[in-house]
């Protein structure tokens, strides 16, 4: 007992430098680079402030998006999770434009994969005295997301209908309450042009076309399709897409909203298609992780039968 408590806390010490070197890289990394190449056009704020804060925001993105796709055990993982975010993130030309623009884009990028983490963490928890700061921060992060806040929604709506006899048991309720709301107020804000789309077919069919040929143009959405028929097309690849999908439910189910709301986009066009490419983002990351650890664990059993 004592050996295996001993084990667990060297491994979490462990864990604990190897994340704290790895964000430590990031950040230097990131802080440097913008220290050696300024724009063009000059700061528009301090160049230390900008500098520092634009590298803490986007260690911050990384941190919380390693944590969510499960990629925060080594240190190559961790860069490998800040390298993809550079070149497949929605929003990713903003990083490092050392304005406002920058900041507000990071700490929007931060809200999503924080929220989404804080849902599974609660879900079986009780936070009374919290209660009121979950409501609100739903409403919060889905009214001023408007790419994500309607799969996000019809994502929860659907976890709290499959969970409905215990659903106000679980911490998580508030959350949820608070998305409902703050999509709600998002459509509202934007209702006639909601009830124009919803109720015109030819409009809705010109909104999937356009909407269909943006997405054919991003990387990520072609790389989502690409690497999910890979996946499928191994041996046993079916099976693999439903285990990646049932450990990261909530993702999986943000994605298939996201294409089904795609032809309505009751919130513009634009909004429609960050919200596939951002979810087709993480999709890619997880498939990502899943072939890697794969491909670990073949080359791990691969040496065993070699060395006996």
């Amino acid at each position: 007992m004592y050996l295996c408590r001993a084990y667990g806390l060297a491994m979490k010490d462990k864990l604990f430098w190897i994340r704290t070197i790895a964000y430590c890289i990031i950040f230097f990394g990131v802080w440097i680079g913008m220290a050696i190449f300024p724009p063009i056009g000059g700061y528009i704020w301090d160049a230390w402030v900008i500098n520092i804060s634009t590298s803490l925001f986007f260690t911050l993105l990384v941190a919380l998006t390693a944590q969510l796709a499960r990629t925060d055990r080594t240190i190559l993982g961790i860069i490998a999770t800040a390298t993809f975010l550079i070149f497949f993130c929605p929003g990713e030309e903003a990083f490092f434009t050392r304005d406002e623009s920058a900041l507000s884009e990071l700490s929007a990028q931060c809200i999503v994969p924080f929220f989404i983490s804080q849902y599974t963490r609660v879900s079986q928890k009780d936070f009374h005295r919290w209660y009121l700061l979950m409501l609100l921060m739903g409403i919060f992060c889905s009214y001023t997301h408007n790419g994500i806040t309607i799969p996000l929604c019809c994502a929860f709506v659907w976890l709290a209908f499959q969970r409905r006899e215990r659903f106000f048991r679980q911490a998580c309720w508030p959350m949820v309450i608070g998305v409902i709301i703050g999509t709600g107020l998002s459509i509202w804000q934007k209702r006639n042009d909601s009830l124009n789309m919803a109720t015109d077919l030819e409009t809705i069919t010109s909104v999937t076309n356009i909407a269909l040929k943006t997405l054919w143009d991003t990387k990520i959405f072609m790389l989502s399709i690409i690497l999910t028929g890979y996946v499928y097309s191994m041996k046993k690849g079916r099976w693999q897409l439903v285990h990646v999908a049932q450990r990261h439910y909530v993702i999986a189910l943000c994605s298939i909203f996201s294409l089904c709301t795609l032809p309505f986009a009751p919130l513009g066009i634009e909004n429609a298609v960050t919200g596939v490419c951002y979810f087709s983002m993480y999709w890619v990351l997880f498939l990502c992780h899943h072939l890697v650890r794969k491909w670990n664990i073949n080359k791990y059993y691969k040496s065993i039968s070699l060395t006996f």
